[in-house]
């Protein structure tokens, strides 16, 4: 698991109470029962904390913590890449 994976982890259980252990190909949604005001307090996170712009589409579509990790490190600056 890399610091974004980690990250990512993180400011989902911050946010939903979640064990940051949880699967990484669980879905979000219908597996964890993450709603969707929880959604959507984890994409404004992840946005402040990574300093990125998510695109709506790329977020709904993003159903597992392993797709949510690779649409931030898609989006994530090279030289934090690097270092994660």
């Amino acid at each position: 698991m890399d610091s974004i994976e980690t990250r990512v982890r993180e400011i989902i259980s911050q946010v939903t109470g979640l064990d940051p252990d949880v699967s990484g190909d669980a879905n979000l949604y219908l597996d964890l029962g993450v709603a969707s005001v929880h959604a959507l307090q984890i994409l404004a996170e992840l946005e402040d904390q990574f300093g990125i712009s998510v695109p709506d589409e790329e977020f709904v579509e993003a159903t597992s913590i392993q797709q949510l990790t690779s649409v931030i490190r898609g989006l994530v600056p090279e030289q934090e890449t690097a270092s994660a």
